[in-house]
């Protein structure tokens, strides 16, 4: 009988490391308000902002927007837009989350959706209004909303 040789014993593992990760459809939207007369109210048509989100246990996903600018004929005082959000669609950990209404002036981040702590994809249907006040003077204005996506 031939010797037999003892192998050592050896054990494998596999390790899946899973990365937080975050995509934003679009990341920015442009406006665009014309103003026929002072004082009349002008909405944008919906945008449809698509945020998909895998986070860490315990992050809290957060989706903010800023006004990078707004120009129009002649000065106004105020910068501010106001900004109507809607849940299109969510799915996962998105699905306890709605997305905010509110007004966004200046350079401080407002949130866009609130009380989202676990991954998934939310989709807001959002609309922006200019002012209500009479001293927007009548033609067109453009600008610009940044949006942000992360979890923290």
């Amino acid at each position: 009988m031939g010797a037999l040789n003892a192998l050592p014993a050896q054990s494998t593992g596999l390790v899946i490391q899973i990365n937080p990760e975050a995509h934003l459809n679009p990341s920015s939207i442009p406006l665009t308000f014309t103003v026929t007369s002072p004082g009349e109210v002008v909405v944008t048509q919906p945008v449809t902002v698509t945020a998909w989100v895998r986070a860490l246990p315990g992050q809290q996903i957060l989706l903010t927007g800023q006004i990078e600018s707004l120009t129009g004929p002649g000065s106004h005082s105020s910068t501010s837009i106001s900004w109507g959000g809607a849940m299109g669609r969510a799915t996962g950990g998105a699905a306890s989350a709605s997305c905010t209404s509110g007004t966004v002036s200046g350079s401080s981040p407002q949130p866009f959706i609130s009380g989202w702590n676990l991954s998934g994809i939310a989709t807001c249907q959002v609309s922006f209004t200019l002012p209500t006040d009479t001293t927007w003077a009548p033609g067109t204005y453009t600008g610009q909303v940044m949006l942000n996506l992360f979890a923290q």
